[in-house]
């Protein structure tokens, strides 16, 4: 657990955003203001359009915030310049729907690419990271395979081990899960939760899919750019 008074991994207050301007502004998040802490999964749920999507992208630094205050990773997003949103992007490990593997690599190097933004590390270096992490999430006899060759579910797999070469300090996934049948789902989910909670890492998971709702701390829901309720799992 972070010490007494740490400030939480993400923290979020009064955050308000909107698409286009004037006549054509489209309020999307009204007023939201979350916690997540260390170690916790948080799932967001709630219908097509209520903002899930749009304040993933916002904590993940992918778009600049507008209103209100946004703390992650002890970077305040308000102001921050895109030098430095980059920088927090690579301390996050993002999932998404489509595992966006490129198709001429094998999963190792698709795991490995991660790592090269760290100069520190060889080439050899890396491969071996990534062969260990593809272990970890159990596909050791598959890191030489094009994604062409693997399952849906494998694919999701080395996406999870490509979020986790890094060592991110935080996780964001959307839809993770969408593309995939019920076991295949549900391996990734809890393998995700696992490796994840053995480093202590905070998970925020965007998700219409009710099969994986035992893996979380706590349930977010949104409608309409609102925060409706959070409350912890039994």
């Amino acid at each position: 657990m972070p010490p007494e008074g740490a400030t939480p991994p993400v923290a979020i207050a009064g955050l308000t955003y909107a698409f286009g301007e004037g006549e054509l502004r489209r309020p999307v998040l009204r007023d939201v203001s979350l916690q997540i802490r260390a170690g916790e999964i948080v799932l967001l749920t709630g219908p097509s359009g209520s903002g899930k999507t749009t304040l993933l992208t916002l904590i993940g630094a992918l778009r600049a915030m507008q209103e209100g205050r946004c703390t992650v990773l002890g970077q305040e997003l308000l102001g921050a310049t895109e030098d430095q949103r980059v920088l927090l992007r690579r301390r996050i490990g993002f999932i998404f729907q489509q595992h966006n593997l490129l198709g001429f690599l094998t999963a190792r190097q698709n795991v490995a690419m991660s790592l090269e933004l760290d100069p520190r590390t060889t080439e050899a270096e890396r491969l071996a990271r990534a062969g260990a992490l593809l272990e970890a999430v159990g596909l050791a006899d598959r890191a030489d395979a094009l994604p062409s060759k693997l399952s849906g579910g494998q694919r999701q797999r080395v996406a999870v081990a490509r979020a986790l070469a890094g060592s991110p300090g935080l996780i964001l996934a959307d839809e993770p899960t969408a593309a995939l049948d019920r076991v295949s789902g549900q391996e990734v989910v809890h393998l995700l939760r696992d490796l994840a909670r053995s480093r202590g890492v905070p998970i925020l998971l965007v998700t219409h899919d009710p099969r994986i709702l035992d893996i979380a701390d706590r349930i977010i829901e949104m409608e309409d750019g609102r925060i409706l309720s959070g409350a912890p799992v039994d």
